[in-house]
């Protein structure tokens, strides 16, 4: 029987698995990826190492491909990647479509446009991840700001296709880079596979309150913000920061406002997680707080909620009407006095209140999955962008 020919989609992402350091996009493509395997023929090339780490994978083969299920992977050490390689690669495997996962790395998105530009007219998909947010684009601002002014005056995108995977990314491009209709696909991002309920380490006291943040502790994250806020509540409250250290400054301000914090506040640092630990380790808390300044999706925010915890956190996610739902909140970060009455909302529940809480959570979780899992998004996505390059 003759094998079935799959389209190739070549896959551009700077770090994945076994990877996690770099939260999101190593989720949202390994949920892509597992979801629609049987579908297409991917072959992903990212760094052989994990973001922030100086050495590299000890359990994978460099600098060839290697194959993971039915996906190949090509991890490239930091030395070969770029125009060269990526030159290579698609000499190599003459894919039908190139999928771009961020629009400002250099290496694994920037290099691999333009020599797909000029190698080929292999149709190219570009996924911004969050980067186009007010809130991203305010870090580094000036750099970026320049190279999307330079990028709109040249047109330099005007043949790419984009992916958003959520409304307020669907509108950021729109607003910097005014794409024509049939350019820009809205998909949102694949949920993780439903994790069997885990049962609960303690009961809930009143005026005792455990919060996590499970987000790299960084800026973008706002780490500095949730200590803040967590000092200001009244009773027994503990933060726990799960998550790499991103920034040795940033962090070295986390914990000067650590030590300003009262007696009864206690504020960890308890290292990194592998993502497939985090459910075992969200079941040990009442809630979750993340005032992030961005976005794009929010794998923990979700995972939050379907371990039983609600989420309070900023209002610029595609996460809104929390409060509504019964799940949390989505707040102002310029009113730090909501973030602290809505925790203090939580901290003064008991374990019966706290229980109807959970389950509500999990509901929200559940009704979402149904109304979201759509891999005809990601198909149609994907099939429009592949036939865009057979009509040249």
């Amino acid at each position: 029987m003759l094998k079935k020919h799959l389209p190739v989609i070549l896959i551009f992402v700077k770090y994945f698995l076994p990877g996690f350091r770099s939260g999101g996009p190593v989720r949202s493509v390994s949920n892509l990826v597992r979801a629609l395997e049987g579908e297409y023929d991917f072959r992903i090339v990212c760094l052989n190492r994990d973001h922030g780490e100086s050495t590299t994978y000890t359990d994978v083969t460099h600098s060839q491909w290697t194959q993971l299920g039915n996906v190949r992977i090509y991890y490239s050490t930091e030395r070969e990647a770029g125009f060269t390689l990526a030159r290579r690669l698609v000499r190599e495997i003459k894919p039908d479509m190139i999928y771009l996962n961020s629009l400002f790395d250099w290496e694994f998105s920037m290099k691999p446009f333009l020599v797909a530009g000029c190698v080929t007219d292999t149709p190219m998909l570009l996924a911004p991840r969050g980067e186009l947010s007010i809130g991203a684009l305010g870090l580094n601002a000036g750099r970026k700001n320049l190279f999307l002014y330079l990028a709109r005056a040249s047109r330099y995108y005007a043949q790419v296709h984009w992916h958003a995977s959520s409304a307020s990314e669907d509108a950021r491009i729109r607003e910097v880079f005014a794409p024509e209709a049939y350019r820009l696909f809205l998909a949102s991002n694949l949920p993780e596979i439903q994790q069997d309920s885990l049962p609960r380490t303690s009961e809930k006291k009143p005026r005792v309150l455990k919060i996590v943040l499970a987000a790299r502790i960084s800026p973008m994250k706002n780490t500095l913000t949730a200590i803040k806020i967590a000092a200001q509540l009244k009773g027994e409250v503990e933060l726990d920061l799960w998550g790499p250290l991103e920034n040795k400054e940033y962090w070295a301000s986390c914990q000067q406002q650590m030590l300003l914090c009262p007696s009864n506040i206690k504020v960890r640092h308890r290292g990194e997680v592998e993502h497939e630990k985090l459910p075992s380790i969200l079941k040990c808390y009442d809630v979750m707080l993340l005032p992030t300044l961005g976005e794009n999706f929010g794998h923990s925010i979700i995972e939050a909620l379907d371990a039983g915890l609600p989420v309070v956190i900023s209002d610029r996610t595609p996460w809104r009407n929390l409060e509504l739902a019964g799940v949390g909140a989505d707040l102002p970060l310029e009113d730090e006095a909501a973030f602290i009455h809505t925790l203090g909302q939580y901290q003064a529940m008991d374990e019966n209140e706290m229980n109807a809480t959970r389950q509500a959570c999990r509901r929200y979780v559940n009704e979402w999955r149904i109304l979201h899992t759509n891999l005809d998004d990601y198909k149609k996505m994907f099939n429009a962008v592949i036939k865009s390059g057979k009509q040249h």
